[in-house]
């Protein structure tokens, strides 16, 4: 019995040397994403997802929401007292936002991640607030707004988040 039990961690160092696993080494899953409510992207028109009403507290609109060339998906709203806001949907997704907006940060938009960057290009330039809002894992809503030179970075994220809310109340569910 003594002998069987002095073999024992002989065995099992031998055993475990033998031993090998197959196969490509599989990544770490990502950490979950709040995302109360998955939404539809294919298909939706991010011209729709913001309306007159919601600009009402900024101003009137220039002239109607149109597309933008430069972002696919996007739609710019123009108002004459200055400011304007972008809506993009499909965006890029919330960590690749999270990724290249370093100096950004992690805000919740109706329980959905968001990601909120806010950048003054100059010092002459209106300051420009992005808000990507995870709608799937792969996905957003992005919602912009820019405000005159001598905005205040609290005043664009207090004037952004009521549009915010109502644009992704407006997508669809998945």
């Amino acid at each position: 019995m003594r002998r069987s039990l002095r073999l024992l961690p002989v065995l099992l160092a031998l055993t475990g040397c033998a031993y090998s696993i197959q196969g490509e080494p599989v990544a770490a899953p990502l950490p979950p994403l709040a995302i109360a409510t998955p939404r539809k992207t294919a298909g939706v028109d991010p011209c729709t997802l913001v309306t007159e009403k919601d600009l009402k507290p900024l101003g009137t609109l220039k002239f109607q929401p149109v597309p933008r060339a430069e972002l696919a998906n996007s739609c710019l709203f123009a108002l004459n007292e200055g400011p304007y806001v972008l809506v993009a949907v499909p965006y890029r997704s919330f960590d690749e936002s999270k990724k290249s907006q370093a100096a950004g940060r992690e805000i919740d938009t109706a329980k959905h991640a968001t990601w909120l960057s806010c950048t003054r290009p100059a010092a002459d330039k209106d300051m420009v607030c992005t808000a990507t809002i995870a709608v799937t894992r792969d996905e957003s809503l992005m919602v912009a707004i820019g405000m005159g030179s001598g905005s205040a970075e609290s005043k664009v994220t207090s004037a952004l988040e009521p549009i915010r809310q109502e644009a992704l109340k407006r997508m669809p569910p998945a």
